[in-house]
């Protein structure tokens, strides 16, 4: 029996692509403002608390991917739809930006056509291309290819051995852990953050709640007579989580100095990250239910291209970032909010334009539904 649609989750989604946004349009003034600016503190704010974006993205993967296969048997034609799916929804679409910026970049230092197209021959954009490279914001598409090839092998375990999906948080919890030590001990290997398993821990609670939605939907609907004291525990965790964890960096980039090793910086992440998950899925269903009706439905619908915006917003910004004003001046803190407004309006309107007049837009965007949910 298939399972209801949630069309919060759309709204879950805009929120991750909106702190995504956000990091990437404060990035710049972070790296290049003078840290004794009075705003300065407030870019390293607005850079480092949606730091939760991909590990939510992640999280909402596992999610939908356990909430919708779950209940199905788990045959020979499943896996194969499942993956031809993903071809096209993922693997096109990432091959296809991977070659354009990788392409826009070379381009854009050469000016040279000829070389241009040569470097696309090249074992080094090979090896980018492998590695989830071609581009500093292809790597979270990387991460997400190798779930989807695990992903029939952890439906199988579960099917096989339901017990475990109680455990799914703790299970994830430690195996991630498992990898990061072990990396850091013997493997050494260093670009872990381009490896699935430095995220297992936010795709299998994500499994966990997608397996028992149900249950615990009630924990998602904010209601003042339906109020448990864990959620404004587990609120105030993602507060002081986050806050902590904009002190660390904010340490860091004024001082040049760690006041605490990096397994701390880790955990604090991760605390931040796996309790942003949820108060984001709650705010989603707060949202969905009292907002006005048009502000919900934009949410959804930036939710829903939420993948496209994704991919495309970096080239816009990039373009954006050539008109910039040097100093730190108000004209400068304008600039910077409006790389944020730029990147999001301008991509937003682009993918939507695509998904409704170009047949195959979904080489560079995945399916877009011509028809948008709607509250």
């Amino acid at each position: 029996m298939k399972r209801a649609h949630i069309n919060e989750l759309a709204i879950t989604r805009a929120l991750a692509i909106l702190a995504v946004l956000l990091i990437h349009s404060t990035s710049t003034p972070v790296t290049t403002l003078s840290s004794d600016s009075k705003l300065y503190p407030f870019y390293v704010f607005f850079n480092i608390s949606p730091k939760f974006a991909v590990p939510a993205f992640i999280f909402l993967s596992g999610f939908v991917l356990f909430y919708n296969y779950i209940q199905k048997d788990l045959t020979k034609e499943l896996i194969i739809h499942f993956y031809k799916k993903r071809v096209t929804q993922i693997l096109i679409p990432y091959l296809f930006f991977s070659i354009f910026y990788y392409a826009a970049m070379q381009f854009y230092v050469t000016h040279d056509l000829v070389d241009t197209w040569r470097s696309l021959f090249s074992i080094e954009f090979l090896e980018k291309l492998l590695l989830g490279k071609a581009y500093t914001h292809l790597y979270y598409i990387f991460i997400i290819v190798q779930f989807y090839l695990m992903f029939p092998l952890f439906l199988y375990i579960l099917k096989k051995k339901p017990a475990l999906s109680p455990y799914l948080i703790w299970i994830g919890f430690v195996l991630q852990w498992v990898f990061i030590l072990l990396n850091a001990e013997l493997w050494q290997y260093p670009y872990r953050g381009s490896i699935a398993f430095s995220y297992l821990f936010y795709f299998l609670a994500g499994a966990f709640l997608g397996i028992y939605f149900e249950k615990y939907k009630g924990w998602l609907q904010l209601k003042k007579e339906n109020f448990p004291i864990k959620i404004l525990f587990l609120w105030c965790i993602w507060l002081i989580s986050t806050i902590y964890n904009v002190y660390l960096y904010y340490f860091v980039y004024t001082s040049q100095t760690y006041i605490v090793n990096s397994t701390i910086f880790e955990l604090v992440f991760q605390l931040q990250s796996l309790t942003a998950c949820i108060v984001l899925l709650q705010l989603s269903f707060w949202i969905y239910d009292k907002w006005n009706h048009a502000f919900v439905n934009g949410l959804i619908n930036l939710g829903t291209v939420s993948f496209g915006v994704y991919l495309l917003h970096p080239f816009f910004l990039f373009l954006y970032r050539q008109l910039s004003t040097g100093g730190n001046s108000i004209i400068y803190h304008l600039w910077s909010i409006g790389g944020f407004t730029f990147a999001l309006f301008v991509t937003w309107m682009v993918v939507l334009l695509m998904g409704r007049f170009f047949k195959y837009h979904w080489i560079a965007f995945g399916p877009i539904p011509s028809k948008f949910p709607y509250k």
